[in-house]
């Protein structure tokens, strides 16, 4: 008989595809889509090089906060980082179950020569920043629009939890050895040791701010995306509304199991309609924002991955030798704070 662990990917996959037909259901019942696609229909062009601008905007922006975030692990450019960020966004939209982050993280260890415990702790004070903004917005989205309470359990959880986790963070890599003496024993463990690495641009005031400030500007450009859909849809809506939507949407992306796109979709579709829009009108700018994100993000993935040579042996880990740590004068000192 199949062992549990060859069992386990498949059944993963499987139940990833039912999680996302579930949510295309959700997305699609009650909805006329011949009204939807009358409204696409009347799509307004003359949007198309504004909307091209932010996007490319958005991924620079991205690029820059990842340079911050792993500078104390290896010296890189945005130049550099441009590709990697687009690859990882066709990677995270593509793939169930969060498999997207685990394919940038093996990927940005082949090509940039660092290692994988440190990229996910990188990666962990990325998303923890991310989802400080988000609680921002929704909570500036709940102060000034009339959504209702459907947001607020979920805008309290993450205005306490996201700072909860970066604090975390910044205490957990004060003193690798550990800071106090109940945490010596955790902290100190071998395996632990690297991932910590990974997050120490926390220790740093001027990363961080510098981060947290990319972050928001990253985010609030999706706004902008989303209100040059809109308004090409002949949808007016207040810029509020679309800093509600990238909030809701993009924690919505983070569904476990279901692919990102439909995550993000679903929440899109959802929010607008707690405002009021009609379900048609809704689905429209949901099919329309997933558009303008996702299929730039596949049809510049084949350039993204040319210009960063990626080869199948790059994608597929145990068919590549581990990529080399960085070596110490590589890594960037972060003075400690006293």
């Amino acid at each position: 008989m199949p062992s549990i662990g060859r069992l386990a990917q498949p059944l993963r996959i499987l139940l990833g595809v039912a999680v996302s037909l579930l949510l295309l259901w959700l997305l699609l019942r009650d909805v006329s889509l011949a009204e939807v696609g009358s409204t696409l229909q009347r799509a307004d062009p003359r949007f198309l090089p504004p909307i091209a601008l932010v996007f490319f905007t958005r991924y620079w922006l991205r690029a820059h906060r990842w340079r911050i975030l792993v500078g104390h692990l290896r010296a890189v450019t945005a130049r550099r980082a441009l590709p990697r960020v687009v690859l990882g966004q066709a990677a995270n939209m593509a793939l169930p179950f969060g498999l997207g982050y685990v394919l940038t993280i093996q990927l940005t260890a082949r090509k940039f020569g660092i290692g994988r415990p440190q990229l996910f702790g990188a990666e962990a004070v990325e998303r923890m920043m991310d989802g400080l903004v988000f609680a921002l917005l929704l909570a500036l989205a709940l102060a000034t629009l009339a959504i209702g309470d459907g947001f607020t359990g979920l805008t309290a959880f993450m205005l306490v939890g996201a700072p909860a986790g970066l604090a975390l963070a910044w205490f957990a890599t004060r003193e690798r050895e550990g800071a106090a003496a109940g945490w010596r024993g955790v902290l100190a463990r071998p395996g632990l040791a690297p991932f910590l690495t990974g997050m120490r641009s926390i220790r740093s005031g001027p990363r961080t701010t510098s981060a947290l400030a990319l972050s928001l500007a990253v985010w609030l450009s999706e706004a902008l995306l989303y209100w040059a859909v809109a308004a090409s849809l002949g949808i007016s809506l207040s810029f509020l509304v679309h800093v509600f939507v990238v909030a809701a949407a993009n924690i919505g992306a983070g569904i476990p199991l279901a692919q990102a796109s439909v995550g993000l979709a679903f929440l899109a579709k959802t929010a607008l309609e707690s405002l009021g829009e009609p379900p048609e009108a809704a689905l429209a700018y949901a099919v329309g924002v997933e558009a303008i994100i996702v299929l730039p993000a596949v049809l510049l993935a084949p350039l993204a991955a040319w210009d960063l040579r990626v080869g199948w042996r790059d994608v597929i880990p145990r068919f590549g030798r581990a990529p080399a740590e960085p070596p110490p004068a590589a890594a960037a000192s972060i003075p400690e704070r006293p």
